[in-house]
């Protein structure tokens, strides 16, 4: 099971510079060594010179990267041998162009396949969703775990409606193939166009992933969450709607899934996304307080939630359950110092069931699926859990008004 902190294990290796050569340093005038990923992007270019796009002394970090320009990354790195498929045609790009080998491979093994009009838009900018598919398609060895994730069920067969890009999101977050910005303008989302920058994280990220890590997405190969009657249609509405909720970003006092509406009572988000809390917000709380997430998920009404941040939903809990009672759509608290109180707490799930939660965190950037088997961190870590579907577990004291933002950074760093 995972005990490592990936994000902490990357930082000591940027402050060691153990991944840069030191003879060969390139020097970007445009990436000072205190840009945020200046050792990904001077190892990526040093490394590969594929990636010396505007010669040695630029980069153009926050030029956005083009889909020819990606393609010719991933086939260079991962199949740079592969030959072209003769039989395919691609409309907006001639056999003559430089890049479209890159093309023809990328399109041939699944990585990057054609428009549904037959073009492949080579100079347009790729959009994350397009990013991750490509790398996570790339990496190799995930194949079982992206089928996994596409066919999410119930134990009794019924499917979860997940979309294309679903699996491929999935792991690209739980992997930390995406960089969780201080400046969270930055941070991305689900069709933002990708930066030079954003792209040379990801792929130095997968580069650097360790074989374990990628041995732990068998966890994914199969995904059974409980079967739900008739009579549980709420909790499988609230399990169908926050999954469909991957490819926002973690924003620190986030909540919504745009920048805060004007006039909005609790503080602001500069874009969509949330926290850990802010996630449990969004999916399971009624409209309330001058804060209606409920309007965007009309097959629930949701439930009454007065807290804010994890700390204060362990606080409001009245009856507290333990992990073996726990229902699909209960929240989760957990303590990161291991403690077993509600002020220890400071992260905040939703439980799936069959030993499976969503959250959104730090190390993810953002909402992912997680295993809490017997075992893994956040069971260690599990403090209690609260029900909010078919009862009334408000406060019976006053509730703590807390703003969206105010209190401690919570994100619950993933343990690898």
């Amino acid at each position: 099971m995972r005990r490592m902190v990936r994000r902490v294990a990357v930082s000591i290796a940027v402050v060691a510079g153990v991944m840069i050569p030191a003879h060969a340093a390139l020097a970007f005038t445009d990436v000072p060594s205190s840009y945020w990923d200046y050792t990904a992007i001077t190892y990526m270019a040093q490394t590969h010179t594929w990636m010396q796009d505007y010669g040695t002394s630029l980069f153009q970090p926050t030029t956005y990267e083009t889909r020819e320009l990606y393609a010719r990354s991933l086939v260079q790195m991962y199949a740079p041998d592969e030959p072209i498929d003769p039989s395919i045609v691609i409309k907006d790009l001639p056999a003559t162009d430089p890049f479209y080998r890159y093309a023809n491979v990328s399109i041939k093994l699944g990585w990057m396949p054609l428009f549904t009009n037959g073009n492949w838009a080579p100079t347009k900018a790729i959009k994350t969703d397009a990013t991750d598919r490509g790398i996570v398609s790339a990496m190799g060895s995930l194949g079982d775990a992206i089928k996994g994730l596409a066919a999410i069920h119930e134990d009794d067969g019924d499917v979860y409606t997940v979309g294309t890009y679903f699996p491929y999101i999935q792991l690209a977050h739980w992997l930390g193939l995406h960089y969780n910005h201080g400046d969270e303008t930055l941070d991305l989302n689900i069709l933002s166009q990708v930066k030079r920058d954003e792209i040379a994280y990801t792929l130095w990220m997968a580069q650097t992933v360790p074989s374990w890590e990628i041995g732990d997405a068998a966890d994914f190969d199969h995904i059974s969450l409980p079967a739900l009657t008739s009579s549980d249609k709420q909790r499988h509405d609230v399990t169908q709607y926050a999954l469909n909720q991957l490819g926002f970003p973690y924003i620190w006092g986030g909540e919504w899934n745009v920048a805060s509406p004007t006039g909005y009572c609790c503080g602001s988000q500069p874009q969509g996304g949330m926290d850990c809390s802010g996630f449990a917000w969004w999916v399971m709380k009624k409209n309330e307080a001058n804060y209606n997430a409920a309007q965007y998920h009309p097959a629930y009404a949701g439930w009454s939630l007065p807290e804010r941040v994890s700390h204060d939903m362990a606080k409001g809990t009245v009856s507290q359950i333990k992990f073996g009672s726990l229902k699909v759509g209960d929240i989760m608290f957990f303590a990161t110092d291991g403690g077993t109180s509600w002020s220890d707490v400071d992260h905040v799930g939703i439980y799936l069931g069959n030993n499976w939660m969503i959250h959104s965190s730090g190390s993810g950037d953002g909402p992912d699926l997680e295993s809490v088997a017997s075992g893994s961190y956040y069971n260690d870590i599990f403090v209690y859990g609260r029900r909010l579907i078919g009862v009334s577990d408000n406060p019976i004291h006053h509730p703590v008004d807390v703003l969206a933002g105010d209190g401690p950074r919570e994100g619950g760093e993933r343990r690898r």
